[in-house]
């Protein structure tokens, strides 16, 4: 180890100060090293510039008990002390590579180079430079780790085309053993009828620019061969060609193409001869892909539909909007009547799932399978509209025979009331208020046994005899009979026309009717509010003034004669009004909006049979919260 004091130099003269200037700019640090006949190590200059390199001062490095400096590795200190007495003990030069750790305990490899001369005292004395060689040794390293831990397979040829390296990769694919690659020519890695790689960079143009690729046939040492996909370039080092072959196994890659062009000839099949129509389309709507089948039921199949719109077709409220529709791998399901160019009633049923049609597209596609379902769809409603008949039919039937019994009951009952009342009225001295309310009960008894007699007629399917009579008078008789038995908060107005109108029917089958419309009204209002009934004469101009264009909805009274004059009773109410799907079925039999117990849904089907057995229609105007109008239109009696 340095000694303190001025070094004993003896017969060795000081390094020469520019020297040390000179050594001190470079990566390297020089030193003197001598080993005494005791067998010790001592290092009595070593270069100011192994600060800078090391971290420690020189006076600082100590030589250890095995001979090595302390800022030796401790894995390569043996190693150098060995390589050190070899040289002493051959006075050969003494070249050896071996790791420090510096004073920012960093691990740097320096590489040593020195000649020994023994002195006449037995000393071995070795003048040499220490070169900081850690960027050459870790750039090999990553190098070396690189090209032995790539998958791809590298070659470097020599002008010869005989291979002088290849890495791991290489002798894994080509089945070499190890040192069997060098010196091996590479057309015995290829099939028969390849060109070879300084054939391929010759016949070229600018091929030191760029690398050429080409698929080729590779053969392992065993004769088997796969299909290799290689890449050449050129290298020219020293005035020699060189090439580098950069290439990988394909046989994978080959059968997974295989694979793929397979299932999608099998896919294309099955999505051109599919029944069921198949359209790929973006979210907005956009035909993407569709199949014949769907290209046929939308028109005659000549007309490719990419690029049109789904909506054009099928209806926005049919199909779901984007944030409803399910994620992936979940799918919905949808019957929609379609608005094809032909104007033919369809309907299909719609099965669709998103799904990311390309893995570059922002949103997912959707992909409906599309069925024609009209013949299945027709024959299920009328099968639901015979099933409903025959259950209307048997319930009707039971209804009548219910009715029979009961209308006769109620004959019975009838009988001894109108003659209790006409008794009273004929024998009995009654002031004028009671002699008014008997004449009520005797035209209430009378007008009951008429209806009594209508459904008696109608269970036992008796014809009626109808006859001309007086509306007005069979107006004013229901009004004076009626409205006495509503609540008192309910207010009547009465609006009728005071001529004689003549229609065909008969009297108390129009105060049934009337009857039925009175007690709704009363209902919808709830006990409370303005019940109007009217009664006038209708023009043929007002009728089709009130009935409307071609473009109007449709009207119960377009059926009516268009000459002629008709009668028109009114009963209107300010109740709760009806919606447009309640207004469309309220004349169907045993449909009611009442509670359970309280209806029995018959009241209007019958008044609609009674109007129309007149010659007659009925239509309604009602709304929400806007309360309900009904409109009675009979055909008047020729003068």
């Amino acid at each position: 180890m340095p000694e303190s004091g001025p070094p004993i130099w003896t017969d060795l003269a000081p390094p020469d100060e520019g020297m040390v200037d000179i050594l001190a700019d470079l990566d390297c640090i020089a030193w003197r090293r001598e080993l005494r006949p005791d067998g010790s190590l001592h290092y009595p200059w070593i270069s100011p510039n192994a600060t800078r390199i090391l971290g420690f001062a020189p006076e600082a490095l100590t030589v250890g008990p095995g001979g090595a400096l302390s800022v030796v590795h401790w894995a390569d200190r043996d190693t150098h002390a060995a390589a050190i007495h070899a040289s002493a003990a051959a006075l050969a030069p003494c070249r050896v590579d071996f790791r420090v750790v510096t004073a920012g305990d960093e691990t740097r490899w320096l590489r040593e180079s020195a000649r020994p001369r023994r002195l006449g005292d037995g000393r071995v004395v070795w003048d040499g430079l220490w070169q900081d060689n850690t960027r050459s040794v870790r750039a090999e390293f990553q190098h070396q780790t690189l090209m032995e831990h790539a998958q791809d397979c590298i070659f470097l040829l020599a002008d010869d085309e005989r291979v002088t390296w290849c890495n791991a990769a290489a002798q894994r694919v080509f089945g070499l053993g190890p040192g069997e690659a060098a010196g091996l020519p590479f057309a015995e890695l290829t099939g028969p009828g390849e060109p070879s790689p300084l054939a391929m960079v010759a016949d070229e143009a600018g091929a030191a620019d760029r690398p050429l690729e080409r698929e080729m046939t590779g053969r392992r040492r065993d004769g088997s061969r796969f299909p290799f996909d290689m890449t050449v370039s050129e290298l020219r080092r020293d005035g020699r060609l060189s090439v580098i072959v950069i290439g990988r196994d394909i046989t994978r890659r080959r059968d997974a193409e295989r694979r793929m062009a397979d299932s999608e000839r099998r896919l294309r099949l099955t999505f051109i001869t599919a029944s069921l129509g198949i359209v790929v389309m973006a979210m907005d709507g956009t035909i993407l892909f569709s199949n014949p089948a769907f290209e046929t039921m939308v028109g005659d199949g000549s007309h490719p539909l990419v690029g049109t719109n789904l909506h054009d077709l099928v209806s926005a409220r049919f199909l779901p909007p984007p944030a409803r529709i399910p994620p992936a791998g979940m799918s919905f399901a949808l019957v929609c009547d379609p608005g094809l160019p032909d104007g033919a009633e369809r309907h299909w049923r719609i099965t669709g799932t998103r799904f990311p049609a390309k893995a570059a597209e922002d949103e997912p596609s959707l992909l409906l399978f599309v069925e024609d379902v009209t013949e299945a769809t027709r024959d299920a409603h009328e099968r639901r509209q015979l099933a409903q008949l025959l259950y209307e039919g048997q319930k009707l039937e039971a209804l009548g025979r219910l009715a029979g019994g009961v209308a006769h009951e109620l004959n019975n009952m009838l009988g001894p009331i109108l003659m209790g009342a006409e008794m009273i009225a004929r024998t009995a001295r009654l002031d004028p208020r009671n002699d008014e309310r008997c004449a009520r009960i005797i035209s209430a008894a009378k007008n009951s046994r008429e209806i009594v007699r209508n459904v008696l007629a109608y269970c036992r399917k008796e014809s009626h005899a109808v006859a001309p009579f007086d509306v007005t008078r069979a107006f004013d008789d229901f009004t004076a009979m009626a409205v006495p038995t509503l609540p008192p908060t309910i207010r009547v107005e009465i609006q009728r026309e005071p001529a004689a109108l003549q229609v065909t029917g008969e009297p108390g089958q129009l105060q049934q009717v009337l009857l039925n419309l009175v007690n709704n009204a009363r209902d919808a209002m709830e006990g409370r509010g303005t019940l109007t009934l009217g009664l006038r004469r209708l023009a043929p101009a007002e009728r089709a003034a009130r009935i409307g264009g071609a473009d109007a909805p449709p009207d119960p009274l377009a059926g009516l004669a268009a000459d002629g004059d008709h009668v028109e009773i009114s009963v209107a109410d300010t109740g709760c009004g009806m919606d447009e799907a309640t207004r469309a079925r309220i004349f169907d039999p045993f449909f009611t909006t009442k509670p359970v117990g309280q209806g029995t849904g018959l009241g209007l089907s019958v008044v609609q049979g009674i109007v129309k057995s007149m010659g007659g229609a009925i239509a309604v105007e009602s709304g929400p919260g806007a309360g309900s109008r009904f409109r009675l239109v009979l055909p008047l009696v020729a003068d």
